[in-house]
């Protein structure tokens, strides 16, 4: 297959026109074969009782013109199972009522004018074994008897001999469909099994190695799909398991420090620090509720003008004093979720501006693709921590626990951009700086 991939069709549908259309090509061929070599040298005979009246005036022909002394030897040698011819008169038998051959082969006889009525003797007897009657013919002026079998005439041979290429033909049909009919099957299903088996053993292993991508195109897409979501799951399933160990290290601090100042007592222990420290865990708290909770809400996608909708968050940042310019165009429209958008670009803004004190904001489209750049001149990322950066409850600085954060501004982003069917990606900036490159789709519903 991997020497002829233009050949191959990919879909399960062209792979079934092909199959279908060399079984039929394959089957004419074989059926041309058969019909040119097997074909007869001469027409047959026709079935029925003209073929024994042509076989008896022949042989009452040769018996009348041949000597007397030699017609013993050539009755026996025409005769057959079919036709026999005796010279003298017919042996003895059980007379029964003249059945239609009987009298067909003695009109036919007469009509052609070989002998008259008065001429030749006809009657039927009784079959000697179970079977057809017997017709004689008698003609008493050259001393002929011919014993005719009244079994229909199939001429067992020429039957064959024309059947014999639609039955080789029709079997061969036969074969080739339901070979290739087993083989595309198992050939489909193959996957599909594996995708089955694989699906039964993620219940047991959250974390399964990913299933090969062969087969048709949809079967590979299939595949692929499975893939994606055995790989979403496991990853939801280590954030929920970071999540828990997050929340369990960070509270563990402000709780112990509670306990702390209960057991000191004194200014240690007044209303405002405990408040504070209060505080600190309900930001958390919260936090991780805003999450989870943004995992499962689906809002409403909507038209929205993506150029205003980031001048306006320009414009919020710039009225509370912070440095941030927005370059693009003043009008494009895109289909998104808009306040998940809003809420995602706001992140990544916030924490340039955490980290530095300029960001920029650039917006430019290529094809159907909207392509947004968030750059500030902070430190960056160091290169090895740029993939572990989007991920949820990770933190640059584990230390760094005091203002409640969680780590989860650009996970949180990045699920966004992805339900919207568009990516997200970080690099630094030389000589420093972080820039956060997103690409949307301009047309397409985002995935809820």
């Amino acid at each position: 297959m991997k020497r002829f991939p233009r050949l191959y069709p990919r879909t399960i549908y062209g792979q079934m026109v092909m199959l279908v259309s060399v079984c039929m090509f394959l089957t004419l061929s074989i059926t041309s074969f058969l019909l040119y070599a097997f074909r007869p040298l001469m027409p047959p005979i026709p079935a029925g009782p003209g073929t024994s009246i042509l076989a008896i005036e022949t042989g009452i022909e040769a018996l009348q013109a041949a000597p007397l002394q030699i017609r013993e030897a050539i009755a026996q040698k025409i005769s057959g199972n079919e036709i026999t011819f005796v010279v003298g008169p017919p042996p003895p038998c059980v007379q029964v009522r003249t059945d239609h051959i009987t009298e067909f082969l003695q009109s036919m006889l007469v009509y052609r004018g070989n002998v008259t009525r008065h001429a030749l003797r006809a009657k039927s007897c009784a079959p000697h074994d179970a079977g057809m009657p017997i017709s004689y013919l008698y003609l008493p002026r050259d001393n002929i008897s011919i014993l005719v079998s009244n079994n229909p005439n199939h001429h067992l041979g020429h039957m064959l001999r024309w059947t014999m290429p639609l039955t080789v033909s029709l079997v061969s049909l036969l074969t080739i469909t339901l070979s290739l009919t087993f083989w595309s099957i198992w050939h489909i299903s193959r996957p599909l099994r594996n995708i089955a088996a694989q699906a039964d053993a993620f219940g047991y292993d959250i974390a399964p190695d990913p299933l090969p991508e062969h087969g048709p195109t949809e079967v590979r897409r299939l595949t692929h799909a499975f893939n994606r979501m055995q790989a979403r799951i496991a990853a939801s399933a280590e954030e929920r398991t970071r999540m828990l160990i997050a929340i369990g290290h960070d509270l563990r601090t402000p709780l112990t420090r509670l306990f702390m100042r209960l057991e000191l007592g004194g200014e240690e222990a007044s209303p405002a620090a405990m408040k504070h420290d209060l505080t600190l865990m309900k930001k958390m708290l919260n936090g991780a509720l805003h999450f989870l909770r943004e995992q499962t809400d689906a809002e409403k996608a909507e038209a929205i003008d993506l150029a205003s909708l980031l001048e306006s968050l320009c414009h919020e940042f710039t009225v509370v004093g912070h440095t941030i310019h927005y370059t693009g165009p003043t009008q494009l429209t895109c289909i998104c979720q808009t306040t998940a958008l809003e809420r995602a670009i706001s992140n990544l803004i916030e924490n340039g501006l955490k980290y530095g004190t300029e960001v920029s904001v650039t917006l430019r489209t290529e094809g159907r693709r909207a392509l947004i750049d968030i750059s500030d001149n902070g430190p960056g990322i160091p290169a090895n921590l740029l993939a572990s950066a989007r991920l949820p409850f990770y933190r640059l600085d584990p230390a760094r626990a005091s203002d409640g954060g969680l780590g989860l501004g650009l996970s949180i982003a990045d699920a966004i951009i992805t339900r919207h069917n568009g990516q997200l990606s970080l690099s630094n900036i030389e000589p420093h700086g972080l820039r956060a490159h997103i690409s949307l789709p301009l047309g397409t519903l985002p995935t809820s």
